[in-house]
């Protein structure tokens, strides 16, 4: 029996996309500029050897994550049709797959944490109290646990719906409780394990958040409908996907840890941070939140709206990450020294690994357009073994540069694997998904690096401070940063494409530019 199922007004594709990047942009501020924060504070509280192993303990759950690789791109790719015809039957079949696929992943998830959790203590025990080393293990990973048992089905339905602002919404208030919470227990110099465990509490009330407006939204919903679980076929090929970026995101974390010290590892993790939360910030407006626009404009076979959509998405983007990166390029030095003033002891202040983090972290972000419609339309299988090669480089030349370069020579390598990657999906995109010429996305990309340039430049002369003293000076030095990279990315983007620049305006403005 197939019916249509009865829920709220649809949104419209622009409205919704809308929607979805400012209330996604909302939360990754917040958890952005949290997120700064609290390891600040734990670092300050408990020393660089525990903020180091936190780091391990977060970088080892990445490799955890493999038990469901590749099911939520699939799982968003398969409710696609089903929502769009509102086939109620269908949609079960699909949501009941997805949701045995989450339960089995939390079965394995637990049992990968167990096994890990008793193997840690021998390899750090000289480092931090083996009961310690298994308790964060435990408390930590109970977080993914939770959200493959609880949690995912319900985001995967929102997002392929184009409702992921009401994901938005309830993980921003979830982590504004989570923070305080964590806040005052740092500041009473609680357990660390009782600070860390506070994120899976919070995993059951967003999950309640979600579950509450799936019920009122999708009356629909029938848990006995038999699922189909060849609906997900394409998990696979995602999860060749998810492996490469596991390695490619993770390599030096990982070979820091086994080669290295937990200090080193805490070092690394300080820029990291600034640059991860730039790219979770960046993505999850810029991709996750147009994601299902994208595609249901591709299955729908408009092509013209899809060339139309993107030539601005793209422009648009760029715009965001010339600031973005213009700013960070010049303060990233100025944040080490202050966020790390206490530790005078330690090389936290280097220009090389700042300007290594630089070069990886635009080349990661320049990409986020062409992999956004490489996504949308579902090519997962037809570029897997691009991926693949990528995280080959990656830890090839990792490898090799490690022991002469340490940590510099890791982070070479994921440069090295990044500029190839990053140049294949311009290339791929455009040729197999949108069908144009990518001359126009590579002399964007080049203006964008040449305009950071420029304010770095400008930077260096006009101010020239690296060094700081405290907040009061840092956000002080960062809004003069901020006026000159606005000043030159508006007046370039403005002269190189006129028409492109006052298109962004009007979305921004809510009215029609005279042309």
């Amino acid at each position: 029996q197939r019916r249509d199922y009865n829920m709220s007004k649809p949104l419209s594709k622009k409205k919704a996309s809308m929607l979805n990047m400012a209330l996604m942009g909302a939360y990754q501020i917040v958890t952005a500029l949290f997120g700064f924060v609290l390891p600040s504070m734990i670092l300050n509280t408990y020393g660089a050897s525990l903020h180091g192993y936190t780091t391990t303990v977060s970088n080892i759950m990445s490799y955890v994550a493999l038990v469901n690789a590749g099911l939520a791109p699939a799982a968003v790719q398969a409710l696609y049709t089903p929502l769009a015809k509102k086939d109620t039957y269908r949609l079960n079949q699909v949501l009941n797959a997805i949701d045995h696929f989450y339960t089995v992943s939390g079965c394995l998830y637990t049992i990968a944490i167990a096994i890990i959790a008793s193997v840690l203590p021998f390899v750090l025990s000289n480092q931090l109290p083996p009961i310690l080393i298994v308790l964060l293990m435990i408390v930590i990973g109970a977080s993914s646990t939770l959200e493959c048992f609880i949690y995912s089905k319900y985001k995967v339905l929102l997002q392929a719906d184009q409702r992921l602002f009401v994901v938005s919404v309830a993980d921003t208030i979830m982590y504004f409780v989570r923070v305080g919470l964590q806040v005052i227990l740092i500041w009473a110099k609680a357990s660390i394990v009782i600070v860390m465990a506070i994120p899976a509490v919070m995993v059951i009330f967003r999950m309640m958040i979600l579950s509450i407006y799936c019920r009122n939204n999708y009356p629909g919903l029938d848990k006995k409908v038999v699922r189909d679980n060849s609906a997900l076929s394409k998990r696979w090929s995602a999860m060749a996907h998810q492996l490469a970026g596991l390695v490619v995101y993770n390599t030096d974390v990982t070979l820091l840890t086994l080669f290295g010290s937990l200090v080193q590892v805490s070092i690394y993790s300080v820029y990291n941070l600034v640059f991860q939360k730039l790219y979770e910030l960046l993505t999850n407006i810029f991709s996750s939140g147009t994601l299902a626009s994208f595609g249901q404009l591709m299955s729908e076979n408009k092509r013209e709206s899809l060339l139309r959509n993107y030539d601005l998405y793209e422009y648009g983007y760029y715009i965001i990450i010339t600031f973005v990166y213009g700013v960070s390029a010049s303060m990233i030095l100025p944040f080490v020294s202050v966020y790390t003033k206490k530790y005078t002891d330690i090389p936290y202040v280097d220009v090389k690994l700042a300007v290594l983090f630089m070069l990886i972290g635009f080349a990661n972000n320049i990409r986020i357009p062409c992999l956004t419609m490489i996504n949308a339309a579902g090519h997962f299988k037809e570029t897997q073994w691009r991926a693949i090669l990528e995280a080959v480089i990656n830890i090839t030349v990792s490898l090799l540069l490690i022991k002469p370069l340490g940590m510099y020579g890791l982070l070479i390598g994921t440069i090295c694997s990044f500029a190839y990657r990053t140049t294949d999906i311009i290339y791929y995109s455009h040729k197999h998904i949108l069908n144009i010429s990518c001359k126009k996305s590579v002399l964007r990309v080049l203006r964008v690096a040449l305009v950071i340039a420029i304010n770095v430049i400008l930077y260096k002369l006009l101010v020239g401070k690296y060094i700081m003293n405290g907040w009061g000076e840092w956000i002080m030095y960062a809004v003069i940063a901020s006026i000159i990279v606005l000043v030159t990315t508006g007046l370039i983007y403005f002269i190189t494409e006129k028409k492109q620049f006052l298109a962004c305006m009007n979305l921004i403005i809510k009215r029609k530019v005279k042309r």
